[in-house]
């Protein structure tokens, strides 16, 4: 098992153990080497003494030339166990006297053996006799240190004994002092395994000590007394989040079920209102036609008021239908790109009489010939007719209502303003709020629901466009909307002009009854790059798909000879068109798609007014354009200041793709096709010079152009086209570089 796994109790004792040894060790080494130099020294001292004795004791004989006496007095040396020899010498240095002493032979272990190969065994020492200042002798002494050493081993020995006692004894004692340490950071570990397993933390660890690890128990209990109230409050927002989401549903049922009752309500009273409505009004136009004979003044008068009245429900009748057919989306819309002055005109034609009563006479101020929008002409006469009629309510007699048309940029806006009294400031935020009137009085003296403007408004936004007003109090009132121009979604060309498809380009099939719209859709549809071929009924259409391979059908569901939803069933049934991608473009969209989505999987739906975008991004999804491409350019650069800077100078005629090691430069050679590469000799840890014959193999048609800060050129020419330095480059030396030279013609009168 590692160090780094053992657990803290036994690092400890181990610990304890190692430093107690280390210590003891140590002192033992630093004892034994200072008794080692000790012993040796005193021993050297003892020596030269005993040799200045026997030299002092050998006068006589080396004066008398007496060899025997002299060995006498050198054999009184014998008592030395650790003296080996003596010798005396005589003035000139030649052996007067020598004794040696036999010592018994030791057994030779392996200790006395290993000392002795290792350590110094003998030490010899002399004295100089001198008379007169004249030397006279010379006594020689030569000593064992074997007892010595062996000596200071076992001294050494009984030390490392001692010190493994110690270190035992270190364990022991480090085991026993567990408890205060170790146990109470055991105990908290053992409380966060119990914690992170159990979940519960109303668990608390407990403290045994007051010093750091009490103080570590402490922390922990309180940041789990956070954590359980953290924990506690977080339970009790959610089982209010809960009470209150259920709550929520429940009221969001309820107002469903009340919203689908009212509707049913308001859907079954207006019917049986208008039954007899219509009888009413029927009886009361026979009346004052005089079916019934002459009429009084009087009666005439009354037949009047009824007839008026009759003619006020029904317009609430209607209000209400429509509120209620735009509130659940079943409003129907016949949109078309229609000329807006002749339907501005009819709306001022009929309804004229409507501003008889009050004298008030509608003038179109301001005219623009020739803008197309994108509209539901009924539903625009509707708002018209809604706008003319408030102006009229509301202006003095006499007056006129002025209708202006205004270009704002892509867009059309028309107003109509009145010069009646305005709109009063605290009712101009509620003004399109559904049954919103400035005063409960208007609906007597003026007549109206408060529904029209909330309806106009709905009508102009699911057209595309935008409803406003601008008034001030005393100086009348100006309504306006806005509407996109039809060419804002669908291009016109120019005239005399038909863009023409590319060869090979993926060819589109437009189904659409309209010649205004198909013929528009058509060009769109080849300017963005697509070949396209148009039908106006379903038996053309079905015709062109069998003879011709189409890469998508465009689709509109009313046609003259059948419904678009059968066309898109015999085109899934055939196997050559069961999977031919299908985008229906109608303004029956959402009918079609609610009824039919589900048998009709795969089939994209668009709406009428068309979003071009939209369109173009359903097709790219789903069929290739080909299309002419710039040339590409591979950038081989770390710097990505530096590949800014290049592809700017370049401008928009390259594409530029950027590496920024040469591992990402080998891949995207070996895998992609480029017209140039611009390579940077000197990259971070790597040299662009091994690029450069993967280049030429893989890219044989591409331009390399070296772009390098450093004073490194290719010397081999058949590498590079040309090469640029960082610091003097000119956007047209880099075009120059990376567009290949135009092919030069043959001479003439040379034969290619």
């Amino acid at each position: 098992m590692k160090w780094r796994d053992l657990s803290i109790v036994r690092k400890l004792g181990l610990l304890l153990a190692f430093n107690t040894l280390l210590a003891v060790l140590a002192t033992a080494l630093v004892f034994s080497i200072g008794s080692a130099f000790s012993r040796y020294h005193d021993t050297r001292v003892q020596l030269l003494a005993l040799a200045v004795v026997v030299g002092e004791n050998s006068r006589a004989a080396l004066a008398f030339d007496d060899p025997e006496s002299a060995g006498v007095t050198l054999s009184a040396l014998a008592a030395k166990e650790e003296i080996d020899t003596v010798r005396l010498l005589d003035t000139q240095g030649g052996l007067f006297a020598q004794v040696q002493f036999p010592r018994q032979d030791h057994d030779g272990g392996l200790l006395e053996r290993l000392v002795l190969t290792v350590l110094p065994t003998t030490l010899e020492v002399h004295h100089e006799m001198a008379d007169g200042g004249q030397t006279v002798g010379r006594i020689e002494l030569s000593a064992h240190l074997l007892h010595i050493w062996l000596d200071i081993l076992a001294g050494q020995a009984a030390m490392v004994l001692l010190g493994a006692l110690l270190a035992a004894l270190a364990v022991y004692f480090g085991m026993r002092l567990r408890r205060i340490v170790t146990d109470p950071i055991l105990a908290l570990a053992q409380v966060t395994h119990r914690v992170s397993r159990e979940q519960d933390y109303a668990i608390r660890a407990t403290k045994a000590h007051n010093d750091e690890i009490g103080t570590l128990v402490d922390h922990f209990n309180h940041m789990l007394a956070e954590i359980q109230a953290r924990d506690i409050a977080l339970r009790r927002e959610r089982l209010f989040l809960e009470q209150r989401t259920m709550d929520m549903q429940l009221a969001k049922d309820e107002a469903e079920r009340a919203s689908r009752v009212k509707s049913e309500f308001i859907s079954t009273v207006s019917h049986e209102l208008r039954t007899p409505l219509t009888a009413i009004s029927g009886a009361l136009g026979l009346i004052a036609g005089g079916a019934v004979g002459p009429l009084s003044p009087q009666v005439e008068d009354m037949v009047g008021i009824a007839k008026k009245n009759s003619q006020r429900l029904s317009y609430l009748i209607n209000d209400l239908l429509d509120m209620e057919k735009l509130m659940v989306g079943k409003l129907h819309f016949d949109i078309r790109a229609l000329e807006l002055m002749p339907l501005l005109e009819q709306a001022l034609v009929e309804n004229q009489a409507y501003a008889e009563p009050y004298k008030v006479r509608y003038v179109l101020s301001q005219r623009i010939d020739g803008l197309r929008v994108w509209v539901d002409a009924q539903r625009l006469q509707q708002v018209l007719a809604n706008l003319l009629s408030n102006a009229a309510k509301f202006s003095p007699e006499g007056a006129q209502v002025e209708v202006a048309v205004r270009r704002r940029g892509e867009a059309v806006r028309v107003e109509v303003r009145d010069h009646g009294a305005g709109i009063p400031a605290s009712f101009q935020a509620s003004i399109f709020q559904k049954f919103s009137q400035a005063d409960a009085s208007d609906t007597r003296q003026k007549g109206g629901t408060g529904l029209g403007l909330a309806i106009s408004r709905e009508l102009i936004e699911r057209m595309g466009g935008s409803m406003g007003f601008e008034s001030q109090e005393g100086q009348g009132a100006c309504f306006f909307f806005d509407l996109p121009l039809w060419h804002t979604l669908l291009p016109l060309s120019e005239p005399g002009t038909s863009p023409v498809a590319q060869p090979g380009a993926p060819r589109i099939l437009v189904v659409e009854d309209d010649p205004d719209v198909g013929r528009l859709l058509s060009q769109m549809l080849q300017r963005a790059g697509y070949a396209v071929d148009s039908a106006a009924s379903g038996a053309q259409a079905m015709a062109l798909a069998l003879q011709n391979r189409y890469a998508a059908v465009t689709l509109d569901l009313r046609l003259p000879d059948t419904d678009g939803q059968q066309i898109i069933r015999e085109l899934r049934a055939r196997p050559a068109t069961a999977r031919l991608p299908i985008i229906v473009i109608s303004a029956r969209m959402q009918e079609g798609q609610r009824a039919n989505g589900a048998e009709f999987p795969g089939v994209e739906w668009l709406a009428k007014p068309l979003d071009q975008s939209r369109l173009l991004s359903l097709l790219e999804e789903r069929v290739a354009v080909t299309k002419p491409s710039n040339p590409r350019v591979l950038h081989v650069e770390d710097d990505a200041d530096t590949h800014q800077v290049v592809r700017a100078m370049a401008g928009d005629r390259f594409d530029f793709e950027h590496a920024t090691t040469l591992r990402e430069a080998r891949a995207r050679v070996a895998l992609e096709r480029f017209d140039a590469v611009i390579l940077d000799l000197t990259l971070p840890n790597e040299s662009g010079w091994s690029l450069l014959p993967a280049i030429r193999e893989q890219q044989p048609g591409a331009r390399v152009v070296v772009l390098t800060g450093g004073d490194e050129v290719p010397g081999d020419g058949q590498w590079v086209d040309a090469v640029l330095r960082k610091s003097s480059v000119s956007p047209r030396q880099l075009l120059d570089a990376i567009t290949p030279p135009e092919p030069c013609g043959a001479p003439e009168g040379t034969t290619p």
